[in-house]
C-alpha cells in the first residue's frame, strides 16, 4: 500500500477502535439485516436504491469492524463477506455516509433499536479525519474554530446587524428605549442565535428579541460568542464539536449566567443540551434551553399573553428531527401554536415519528446534493399538502430554509415561518413597553439589507 493509503485505512481504524463501547458494539453486533429501517427512512421512500438504506450506509463501518476487531473476522472474513479497508473505499463511503440527514427516524422503527446514525457518524468522522469530507462542510467547520461563524460572520458584521435590528424593533415596539443588552455579567439567561438567522432570518432573531422582552426576564447577548452552530455534528467529529461548544460554554460561564438559550436551530440545542455534557465528561454549569420551550414555560406562568385571533390562516407544525426525535421538546411548541394561533392542524405521522424534511445533517451545507435534498422531501411535502394549511411553522431555521424550498419545488403555496414568529404576533401589547432590560446602545453602523 502506498503511505497515504496506510495512512488513511490506519486513522479510520483508530476511530473505529476508540469509539468500540458497549452501545456501539451492540449496534454493530445486532442488526439482523432485516430491512425495516428502509421503509422508515425518507430517502429511500422517495428513491429507492440500496446507498440511500440506513442499513447499506451503516454497514460501511460494520464490515470494518467485522473484518479487524472479531476474531473470526480476522481470521476468515469470507464469513462476513468482507476484506481489507482500502483508501477507494473510503472514497466510495462519502456519497453514502454524506447523503443522510442522520434524522434517527430509522432508529425509531428498528424492531431491536440499532442507532444507524451513530454509524453514520462514526463513518463521516473517519472521512473527516482522513480529509475526505465534503468540503463546504469542512470550511464551515474552520470557519466556526477560526473566526466564530460558519458562515465567516465577524464581531463587526454581528454588531452592525444587532444595530440594524435595534432599530427595526425600536419602531415596531414603538419604544425608543430599547437596546439589545449586550455583555451583559449576572443575566439570567444568554441568548444566542444562529448565524442563518442573523443573515437568512432577522425577523426570527425580532420575535425571539420580543419575547424575551416581553417576558420581563434579564437577559444578554454577547458580541464575542454570537453564533451558536456546530458544524461538528454533521462531521461526526466530536474534537471539533467540542471546540466550537467550549466557546458557547466559557462565554456562558464568563457572564455568570443561569441559563443558554438557543434559538431555533436544532443541531445547535442538540450539541449544547445532549452531545456537550458527554464530549466534556461532565454536566454543564448552567442550563441550556431552546426559546421555544422558556416561551412555553412563560406562556404557562402567565409571564406572556397571547391573542390567536392574531394569527387566523390553518398552521400545522414540523417537528424538527434534532428538536423531536433527537432533543425530547414535543409538547412544548404545540402548546404555544394552540395558544397561538386559531387553526392548528397536525400532520400525520407526527412527533418522534414525523417524516424529516430532508435539509439536516449538513445536507443543505451540500449544494452537490441539492437535487437528492429536494426529492427526499417528497413525504414532508405530501404530509403539508394533506393538512390544507397556509401557513408551516417549525423550530429549527434550517427546516425552515428547507421547507421554503419544497414549498416552491413541490407548488404547496404555504407560507414557511418559526414558531417564535407565531408566538410574537400574538404577544398581547407587543406594541408597548411591556418589560424587559434596556442596555447602552452600541456605537452607530449602517443598515444592512
Amino acid at each position: 500500500m502506498a503511505a497515504s493509503q496506510e495512512t488513511a485505512v490506519a486513522t479510520a481504524l483508530d476511530v473505529i477502535e476508540k469509539k468500540l463501547n458497549l452501545p456501539l458494539t451492540t449496534y454493530l453486533e445486532a442488526c439482523t439485516h432485516c430491512g425495516l429501517c428502509a421503509d422508515a427512512c425518507h430517502l429511500y421512500r422517495a428513491d429507492p436504491v440500496a446507498r440511500h438504506m440506513p442499513v447499506f450506509k451503516a454497514d460501511t463501518v460494520r464490515k470494518v469492524y467485522q473484518r479487524y476487531f472479531t476474531p473470526l473476522g480476522r481470521l476468515f472474513p469470507w464469513l462476513f463477506g468482507t476484506r481489507d479497508l482500502t483508501e477507494k473505499d473510503l472514497d466510495g463511503w462519502v456519497e453514502t455516509v454524506f447523503q443522510c440527514t442522520l434524522c434517527r427516524r430509522c432508529s425509531i422503527e428498528c424492531p431491536v433499536g440499532i442507532d444507524n446514525a451513530s454509524l453514520i457518524a462514526t463513518a463521516r468522522q473517519i472521512l473527516t479525519r482522513t480529509g475526505k469530507a465534503p468540503p463546504t462542510l469542512a470550511e464551515h467547520a474552520r470557519l466556526s474554530c477560526e473566526v466564530g461563524s460558519p458562515l465567516g460572520l465577524t464581531r463587526e458584521d454581528f454588531l452592525e446587524r444587532i444595530r440594524w435590528i435595534e432599530d427595526e424593533l425600536r419602531e415596531e415596539l414603538e419604544d425608543e428605549a430599547f437596546a439589545v443588552p449586550l455583555d451583559l455579567v449576572g443575566a439570567d439567561l444568554l441568548f444566542i442565535p444562529a448565524s442563518i438567522e442573523l443573515m437568512k432570518y432577522p425577523r426570527t432573531v425580532q420575535s425571539c428579541l420580543r419575547i424575551l422582552r416581553a417576558a420581563g426576564v434579564r437577559w444578554t447577548m454577547s458580541s464575542v460568542c454570537y453564533d451558536v452552530t456546530n458544524f461538528g455534528v454533521f462531521l461526526g467529529d466530536p474534537e471539533i464539536g467540542k471546540k466550537i461548544a467550549r466557546r458557547d460554554i466559557e462565554e456562558a460561564e464568563r457572564l455568570r449566567v443561569k441559563t443558554l438559550v438557543t434559538s431555533e436551530c436544532g443541531h445547535a440545542y442538540r450539541a449544547l443540551r445532549w452531545e456537550a455534557p458527554d464530549w466534556f465528561g461532565k454536566p454543564l454549569p448552567f442550563e441550556v434551553k431552546n426559546i421555544v420551550e422558556l416561551a412555553d414555560e412563560w406562556v404557562r406562568d402567565g409571564r406572556l399573553k397571547l391573542d390567536p385571533c392574531a394569527n387566523a390562516q390553518p398552521v400545522t407544525y414540523h417537528d424538527p428531527c434534532n428538536i423531536t426525535r433527537n432533543g425530547g421538546v414535543i409538547e412544548e411548541p404545540r402548546r404555544l401554536l394552540a395558544a397561538a394561533v386559531r387553526q392548528f392542524r397536525e400532520m400525520t405521522p407526527n412527533r418522534e415519528r414525523n417524516w424529516c424534511c430532508g435539509g439536516g445533517g449538513g445536507l443543505h451545507s451540500m449544494p452537490e446534493y441539492k437535487d437528492v435534498r429536494l426529492q427526499s422531501g417528497l413525504m414532508k411535502a405530501d404530509q403539508i399538502k394533506a393538512t390544507g394549511a397556509a401557513v408551516v411553522a417549525t423550530a429549527c431555521a434550517n427546516c425552515q430554509l428547507q421547507l421554503g424550498e419544497l414549498s416552491e419545488h413541490y407548488g404547496l403555496g404555504v407560507r414557511c415561518v418559526s414558531v417564535t414568529d407565531l408566538v410574537a404576533e400574538a404577544l398581547v401589547g407587543r406594541g408597548k413597553a411591556i418589560g424587559g432590560t434596556t442596555a447602552a446602545r452600541p456605537g452607530e453602523a449602517g443598515r444592512i439589507d
